[in-house]
C-alpha cells in the first residue's frame, strides 16, 4: 500500500555560537509524554516551494523574518497518525542567523493550535546533554556530523527517532 506522506520543511536555526532555535511540540495522545523540541517548520501548502513555506512557518513560529535558507542537510520520513495523512517527511534546511529573541508572529492560541508550546534556543552542550527530548532524537550526532563535515551534497537520511 502507496502511504500518503505530506512534504514539510524545517530550519535548523543556528547563531555564530553554534545554539540552536527549537520550538516545543506536544499534543493530547503524543507517544512522547510531554512533547519533544524540534526544528521550526511545518508542511508545505498547495502553491508554496519549500523555501516559500519555509520562510512563512519561520514567521509564524519564531518571528524570523526574510531569512538566508541554507542548504538542505537532511530528510527525516516518519509515519504517524495525522488528519489527512499517513505520516510526513521533513527536510532540513540551514539557517545562519545572528542571535535574535524569538517573537512568534502567530498568537499564544494560534501556536497552541498547532501544538506549539515554546521556543527557545539551546546550546551545543545543552543539546550534547540531551535533558530534553529531542527529534530527530540523535539531534547531537547529527549536528556533531555537519559541523565536522559541512553540509553533504544531497540531503542525508536520518531515523525518524
Amino acid at each position: 500500500m502507496d502511504r500518503r506522506m505530506r512534504d514539510a520543511v524545517r530550519a535548523l536555526v543556528m547563531d555564530p555560537d553554534r545554539n540552536v532555535l527549537l520550538v516545543h511540540f506536544d499534543w493530547p495522545g503524543s507517544d512522547v509524554p510531554g512533547g519533544f523540541w524540534a526544528c521550526p517548520g511545518g508542511g508545505i501548502e498547495p502553491g508554496e516551494d519549500s523555501h516559500a513555506a519555509l520562510r512563512r512557518e519561520l514567521l509564524e513560529e519564531v518571528g524570523l523574518r526574510d531569512p538566508c535558507i541554507g542548504p538542505a542537510v537532511w530528510r527525516k520520513s516518519h509515519v504517524w497518525d495525522m488528519p489527512g495523512w499517513d505520516g510526513q517527511t521533513d527536510t532540513y534546511y540551514v539557517v545562519n542567523v545572528d542571535h535574535f529573541e524569538p517573537v512568534p508572529q502567530l498568537t499564544p492560541e494560534e501556536l497552541r493550535r498547532e501544538n506549539v508550546h515554546g521556543v527557545r534556543w539551546f546550546s551545543p552542550e545543552d543539546v550534547a546533554r540531551g535533558a530534553v527530548v529531542f527529534s530527530p532524537r540523535g539531534l547531537s550526532s547529527h549536528l556533531a556530523e555537519l559541523w565536522r563535515d559541512g553540509p553533504p551534497r544531497a540531503p542525508r537520511d536520518i531515523p525518524p527517532l
